[in-house]
């Protein structure tokens, strides 16, 4: 009964989609063209606000099969962090906010999922791993909301990763959560129809902000389940690309002594299309290195020795390296 949770979210986003889109037209949730963003007119902002809506009712829907599903709370953790972040990227979205209170918005989402003892047996004091669990869901948060600069980016980053963690969530027996990841992958992919290729609505910082608070907290809950050491690896590597998308973008602006926070045309993605061609293209290729990503971070999960473990690590890490040199050299435009 948990795979149901994906089509069961999927079909409900394929019919909360237009409804979010009169909506967000009816009440001004919109995103006006600018010369850092790539579309061209006003376009709906309340796709992260469907996502959510059409995965509560997939997750609730298989619920009411499995009442008391191993591990449930752990999705109560999930979706409510995931509630809070979307209440705050919907009042940015509409009236915009301050960085620093946007930071403490964040902090709070953060708080639930680590303050619930969500945290990886990394041989440090509970304290300092919870403190570095709490920075690493910031920045996530921080990282996809940056990544999301062209359609389809993350509502395909994103249920990739999370179908991934659902595996890892019943290969342990938490059902419930895994239903929960589910039913996030499933509407994401409901919303990918309205959004890629053509945008008629977008999954705004709502959207992106509590996508990366799932992602983040799904990444913890699937440390939580490894023994310490290499096999601890395996979920970040799977939300490899925003991470490295995050720290190119701040090395090279450090570099060029740019604004770190301000919006620009100069991510990987974009540099990218500027190799590849048009965006369609390079959305899908980012795509297919996200599967790698995740299936490389299930092998690291699962393969008995360190050598194993510490070759498909190093391999990644010359990628990025390589791959951000590259990139680097790419001309780009960096301000609106």
């Amino acid at each position: 009964m948990t795979l149901a949770a994906f089509p069961l979210a999927l079909v409900a986003s394929l019919l909360v989609m237009p409804l979010m889109l009169k909506l967000a037209w009816a009440t001004g949730y919109l995103d006006h063209p600018e010369a850092r963003k790539l579309h061209t007119s006003a376009t709906a902002l309340l796709g992260g606000a469907g996502v959510f809506v059409a995965a509560m009712i997939g997750w609730t829907l298989c619920m009411v099969r499995m009442p008391h599903a191993p591990a449930d709370w752990e999705a109560w953790y999930l979706l409510t962090g995931a509630g809070v972040a979307l209440g705050l990227g919907l009042w940015d979205d509409r009236f915009g906010m301050q960085p620093s209170v946007k930071m403490v918005g964040q902090a709070a989402a953060a708080t639930l999922i680590v303050s619930a003892g969500v945290v990886p047996d990394t041989g440090l004091p509970v304290g300092v791993t919870g403190a570095l669990a709490m920075i690493g869901i910031i920045a996530l948060m921080n990282a996809v909301n940056f990544l999301d600069n062209m359609n389809g980016m993350v509502g395909g980053l994103a249920p990739i990763a999370l179908a991934g963690f659902a595996w890892m969530s019943m290969e342990r027996g938490a059902n419930g959560v895994a239903a929960a990841q589910l039913a996030l992958a499933g509407a994401c992919v409901g919303f990918l129809p309205f959004n890629f290729p053509r945008a008629r609505i977008f999954l705004g910082d709502a959207g992106s902000l509590f996508l990366g608070y799932a992602l983040g907290a799904s990444a913890l809950l699937a440390m939580r389940g490894q023994p310490p050491g290499l096999a601890q690896l395996g979920p970040l590597l799977a939300l490899g690309y925003p991470a490295f998308d995050m720290v190119f973008v701040v090395i090279t602006r450090l570099r060029d002594r740019s604004p770190v926070y301000q919006g620009g045309k100069d991510h990987t993605n974009h540099r990218l299309a500027t190799l590849l061609g048009p965006p369609v293209r390079t959305v899908v290729t980012v795509w297919l290195v996200a599967v790698a990503l995740s299936a490389s971070g299930f092998a690291l999960t699962r393969l008995p020795h360190a050598g194993a473990q510490s070759a498909i690590v190093a391999a990644w890490v010359l990628a990025a390296l390589l791959g951000g040199v590259r990139l680097a050299g790419v001309p780009v435009t960096r301000r609106a």
